[in-house]
């Protein structure tokens, strides 16, 4: 019985240690944008809202043609510039 509990006890904690690996790991690969990077985007997932007025960083999620998912951080206009001189 001991043996049962403490296997199943190993198997939540490497459960719980590999999904903090990934949130980790997803996070840490955002890429900076530059003029000269060739971007390979099939379908775009996410772009994260302009809730200022001016130029701020944006980051957009997307997935290239091999399936693999990217997050690019760039700068852009912020949205609540309307009617602002």
């Amino acid at each position: 019985m001991k043996s049962l509990l403490s296997a199943l006890f190993l198997i939540a904690l490497s459960g719980t240690a590999a999904a903090a690996s990934v949130t980790t790991a997803s996070t840490s690969n955002i890429e900076d944008y530059r003029y000269s990077k060739s971007l390979n985007i099939a379908k775009v997932v996410n772009i994260t809202s302009g809730d200022y007025c001016g130029i701020g960083p944006r980051e957009m999620t997307y997935v290239d043609t091999m399936g693999t998912t990217h997050i690019l951080r760039y700068q852009a206009f912020g949205d609540s510039c309307i009617d602002q001189n």
